[in-house]
């Protein structure tokens, strides 16, 4: 195949700009840019809604996204380890700390069945991932209104964040929610998913043992190899109905 033929996933610096001050730079694939700044902010415990942003506009020339908010932001709600990706995570050294955030402790339930399902949804029917293998794909899935939210990029966490930002612009109660990714489940996986209140957390891959552990103290199931001949749930178990 001619080099110029050559398939390759697109990735990009991308910086978030907020209040006229920079706060991050992603390695991202920009799309869904509006989002990813969203779910970021929300998945780092930055804005604790929606509502808390009063405007944000990307300029797709430069690759930024410019977002102001109501109010200033804190330096942080919670103390959430940064986290700012493509491949892989730097996660600043954390403390016992990150246990301030709050447990999971609605009785969200969900079949098996259905996380298979969305898995199955992710894996054929994210155009990118599909095309070149090269990025990651996540999917929120409402439970209560049946409705999904797919979106891909070069790193796991980027897509975990587009997906979280395109769930809450539609106004979803994320703690009635689960999310599924081609990602593996990590430390910075769940402190994402616990700060935002998803319940069970899924992958086509295996959990670190970290992963493990703060899923079982915060209330989150993990249910990795998804796809795989049978699925296998590490943590709190009561969630996920066979």
């Amino acid at each position: 195949m001619e080099k110029s033929k050559l398939l390759s996933a697109v990735e990009m610096p991308v910086e978030l700009i907020v209040n006229d001050k920079v706060l991050a730079t992603f390695m991202a694939t920009p799309q869904d840019l509006d989002e990813l700044a969203i779910g970021h902010l929300l998945t780092r415990g930055l804005i604790k809604d929606i509502s808390s942003i009063e405007d944000i506009n990307v300029d797709s020339n430069t690759y930024q996204i410019f977002v102001t908010t109501k109010d200033e932001l804190p330096k942080k709600l919670y103390n959430v380890p940064e986290i700012i990706v493509s491949g892989t995570s730097s996660v600043d050294k954390f403390s016992d700390s990150i246990y301030e955030i709050p447990k999971i402790e609605n009785d969200f339930s969900v079949q098996l069945s259905k996380i298979i399902e969305i898995a199955n949804i992710m894996n054929t029917q994210a155009p990118i991932y599909n095309t070149t293998g090269g990025v990651h794909a996540a999917v929120i899935m409402d439970v209560e209104k049946d409705r999904y939210f797919l979106r891909e990029d070069i790193g796991r966490h980027c897509a975990v964040d587009k997906a979280v930002g395109a769930a809450a612009k539609e106004g979803v109660d994320l703690s009635n929610t689960f999310i599924c990714t081609t990602g593996r489940i990590s430390l910075d996986m769940l402190l994402k998913s616990a700060v935002v209140q998803i319940p069970v957390v899924s992958s086509l891959k295996y959990p670190s043992d970290m992963g493990v552990k703060l899923g079982d103290f915060y209330g989150i199931s993990i249910v990795a190899r998804i796809l795989s001949k049978e699925a296998l749930i590490y943590t709190h178990e009561e969630r996920i109905i066979k």
